[in-house]
């Protein structure tokens, strides 16, 4: 089997990504999966993304594709792995790892996480053979853009200079160092395709959420509220201003991700109108496979 690799940075021109988005369509057909989402297709022609494509050729036709991006610029990396399914046990998904591998090192990497749909099975059992062990998963969330009734208590206004309340809001939710949530909101702050916005209650700081348009998507990130007012409906009310955000901007739906053990976001997220659609598997690679 003659087969070329080589590797993009992103952002990649129209020409590779026709490429990618070209066998996708064509193992979508064929498998009944959806791939889009996990091989980061609708930003990596962003001038503004941080990552790279690993490619094989077979001749001139491309026939299998790892994306692994950077998504806020710290060298935490996640990738996604697709081979035409023609190709499949030839060894061709290894040699792309072995490459993959060897850019992660090039670029200084911190972390890595490998990303599969639950319903690929070819992905799951690929990724275990290839000394990855499931870490944890995803759901994602759909719902339709809507113009809500505003709440009159609960004011969502755009970040300006709330960066100390903030900071303590999203370590308490998700558990970041002080330099990890900087770092994730200087991201957002200066990508123009992102927003970050803050709920008041009384002119106090009680909430934030981040909402990132993607090819008429609008994605839901970095939703927390101050643990003191939680259970007073802050979460529900950023929902549903990201919901009329995404009507505003002519968006097609409003997604976002949630761990599948969440029960308590689970809820409240039901409750606002998102359904999941997708279920994304997360691996690490396990210790005895590390050089």
């Amino acid at each position: 089997m003659d087969i070329t690799i080589l590797t993009v940075s992103f952002p990649l021109d129209l020409e590779t990504s026709s490429e990618i988005q070209a066998l996708v369509k064509i193992n979508e057909a064929l498998e009944n999966t959806s791939y889009e989402q996990i091989l980061n297709i609708p930003v990596m022609t962003d001038p503004l993304s941080k990552g790279f494509a690993v490619l094989a050729y077979a001749e001139e036709n491309l026939v299998g594709v790892i994306t692994a991006i950077d998504m806020i610029g710290i060298h935490a990396y996640e990738w996604s792995a697709l081979v035409h399914v023609d190709y499949r046990r030839q060894g061709l998904g290894q040699a792309l790892i072995n490459e993959l591998q060897r850019n992660l090192e090039v670029r200084g990497f911190e972390s890595e996480l490998a990303l599969t749909i639950k319903e690929s099975q070819a992905g799951t059992a690929f990724l275990q053979q290839a000394g990855y062990e499931w870490n944890f998963s995803e759901a994602t969330l759909k719902a339709e853009v809507k113009c809500a009734e505003k709440r009159l208590d609960v004011e969502v206004v755009p970040y300006t200079k709330e960066k100390i309340e903030l900071t303590r809001i999203l370590m308490s939710a998700f558990g970041d160092s002080e330099d990890e949530v900087h770092t994730m909101l200087e991201f957002s702050v200066s990508n123009p395709s992102r927003h970050v916005f803050v709920a008041k209650m009384q002119q106090e700081v009680v909430g934030t959420v981040t909402v990132v348009e993607e090819n008429k998507i609008l994605w839901v990130t970095a939703l927390a509220t101050e643990p003191s007012h939680q259970g007073q409906g802050v979460g529900s009310a950023l929902l549903a201003f990201a919901k009329a955000e995404g009507q505003r901007m002519a968006c097609e739906a409003v997604m976002l991700d949630v761990e599948i053990d969440n029960d308590k976001a689970l809820s409240v997220y039901e409750k606002a109108g998102f359904m999941p659609i997708i279920q994304v598997d997360y691996y690490v690679k396990t210790p005895t496979t590390f050089n």
